[in-house]
């Protein structure tokens, strides 16, 4: 139990009504000539109340991460791989796809980060210092990626430098969604707020990222794209080093005691001292079963890592496919195994569900992202799509059609049923396969006379967003219903590692069916086969998907997204999370 004195408990308060008065006066009265209904003055009282509800250095610190890392940085890395894959290390298809799971690595560990970070404080701190060192580490890879001359020959470096750069967009990531969703729990009223705020600095990262990138793909200066990216990831650094994200210093007494130092708040207690929190010896039952939880989630998170490893792995010791095959089936067994072993069980069936559909949707990106680009000699008759409109043109239709699926979700199934947003979500992701089946049998063409770049821009670019949110949206109420209390920012990392594991396996899977189905893009001889592409989409890409239809009967509930779930299991078990709701308060709710 920590203790806090002389902290004035009710400035903030009294801040924030103060603010909230003003922003009724400002709707009802003119400032100036200018109504409050201005966007800008909007804008202006918006940002004031996060500034004084959660404190100018954690706002200024998510600007930091979210616009300038996640949305803006790792954008603008992500818009160079094509041209690198392609132009430098004439890198087939399916090699592409493996060494696009190998440099996600660090997305699928983040909750063997998170108890890394939560158990080694660095110079005291448990974030502070995990983002500067790995953004100093981000920011050299950046550079030695914009100043290398890569070639076939040396492409393991340049997977390297993007494991790296991905490890700091997964730890700044991770850190800073852990500080602020702790913020959200003490101000629940304002949570929508710092979510929209959070989401809206990555869309306006990404949104500058599509810009610049038009620099440097229009010229073909490939090299550009990673300098454009270098003062993202340095200021980064910079800020972090410097403390602005806001977290307590944790020390050693004389006695052995865990003390934490309040001084990063600029709070003085009423003698003008330093202020100290402790933590009291006596366990008490929650605390013992808080620890309890902690360690079932340590092993999970040591496990998820060994796995990770594991797929990361075996695609880079030259295995043949059949091999990794079996092992990436091993692997996804084990995960399963995990989710049930150690979630309590509604949680795991809805993480099994979740984490086995992005499994079966088999990606096989890589050989479509090659015969929509890849030039008259490897794919005759084709596209042969520029990197500027593949890259940048379908991108911003892409982000505006993430838009309009967020919208869709809200106007007509944020209160339907929950399965049926999955069914819907399958079906459209199905829709849009369909249209890559037709423009690769070029039916677009030869019955529609469509030409390619609008039959792809107003089909797949539009679907694959929106097929996007409306598999996210109803994922995250879920999982938002099937949390247990307390563990909410704990349960979304592992649930999220699971998502990013299950988009590894896919990718795993898919290279062995492209393999399968005689998919070749040897871009050095010009040597390609897509005569079985069209049978690759309809399996994978139209049938798979529908799998997770028949799934939701098992392991979806069948309820409202308005529901309120209650009818956990209540056994004596000590896994995490089993009790939900006790007895008694299922009387009151009765009652």
């Amino acid at each position: 139990m920590f203790r806090r004195g002389g902290k004035k408990k009710g400035s903030k308060k009294e801040d924030i009504k103060r603010v909230l008065v003003d922003l009724t006066e400002y709707k009802t009265t003119k400032c100036c000539g200018i109504s409050y209904y201005n966007p800008f003055v909007q804008f202006y009282y918006y940002m004031r109340k996060l500034i004084i509800i959660y404190g100018w250095p954690l706002v200024f610190m998510i600007v930091s991460v979210m616009f300038g890392v996640k949305g803006a940085m790792i954008g603008l890395v992500g818009s160079s791989g094509l041209p690198y894959a392609q132009k430098y290390l004439q890198l087939s298809a399916i090699e592409l796809q493996k060494y696009g799971i190998v440099s996600a690595f660090p997305w699928t560990v983040k909750p063997l980060i998170g108890m890394i970070s939560d158990g080694i404080p660095i110079f005291g701190y448990n974030k502070r210092w995990y983002i500067a060192i790995s953004s100093l580490v981000g920011s050299c890879a950046i550079y030695f990626i914009a100043t290398y001359k890569f070639n076939r020959s040396n492409g393991l470096y340049y997977i390297a430098g993007l494991t790296l750069i991905n490890a700091q967009v997964a730890i700044a990531d991770l850190l800073t969604e852990g500080k602020y969703a702790e913020a959200m729990r003490y101000n629940p009223n304002h949570s929508a707020s710092m979510v929209s705020y959070v989401w809206g600095n990555i869309t306006l990262g990404g949104i500058l990222a599509t810009v610049l990138s038009y620099i440097a793909l229009k010229d073909e200066n490939y090299h550009l794209l990673f300098w454009m990216a270098l003062p993202f990831a340095v200021q980064c650094f910079l800020t972090s080093a410097s403390g602005l994200l806001p977290e307590l210093k944790v020390k050693r007494s004389k006695k052995g005691d865990v003390v934490i130092d309040d001084g990063d708040y600029g709070d003085e207690n009423e003698e003008g001292g330093e202020k100290k929190k402790t933590v009291e010896d006596d366990e008490d039952e929650d605390t013992k079963k808080a620890n309890r939880e902690k360690r079932s989630m340590n092993i999970m998170a040591i496990l998820m890592g060994i796995i990770c490893v594991v797929i990361a792995g075996i695609q880079l010791v030259g295995l043949d496919e059949t091999t990794i095959m079996v092992i990436t089936l091993i692997s996804c067994a084990l995960l399963s195994m995990l989710i049930f072993y150690f979630l309590p069980r509604q949680l795991a069936k809805a993480t099994f569900f979740l984490f086995i559909t992005s499994v079966l949707s088999v990606s096989f990106g890589g050989a479509m992202t090659y015969w929509f680009t890849v030039d008259e000699k490897c794919n005759r008759g084709g596209p042969h799509f520029d990197y500027v409109y593949f890259t940048v043109y379908t991108s911003i239709v892409g982000q505006c059609s993430g838009i309009i699926g967020i919208w869709l979700f809200n106007i007509f199934f944020s209160k339907g049923s929950l399965r049926k947003a999955f069914w819907i979500s399958s079906l459209i992701s199905s829709l849009g396969s369909f249209f890559d089946y037709a423009i690769v049998k070029r039916w677009n063409l030869d019955y529609l006379s469509i030409p390619d770049k609008a039959f792809y821009m107003f089909g797949d670019a539009v679907l694959e967003s929106i097929v996007g949110m409306m598999a996210y949206m109803p994922s995250v109420v879920l999982i938002a219903k099937m949390c247990p209390k307390n563990l909410e920012t704990t349960m979304f990392a592992i649930l999220a590692s699971f998502a990013n594991l299950g988009g590894s396996l896919s990718g795993s899977f898919g290279t062995y069916a492209m393999d399968y189905a005689g998919i070749k893009t040897d871009l050095t001889s010009g040597s390609c086969n897509w005569d079985n592409l069209p049978n690759l989409i309809l399996v994978c890409g139209i049938c798979m998907p529908l799998l997770a239809i028949p799934l939701t009967f098992i392991f979806v509930p069948n309820i409202l997204m308005t529901d309120t779930i209650t009818d956990f299991d209540n056994s004596s078990s000590t896994k995490v999370g089993d009790r939900y709701v006790t007895n008694e308060e299922k009387k009151s709710l009765i009652k």
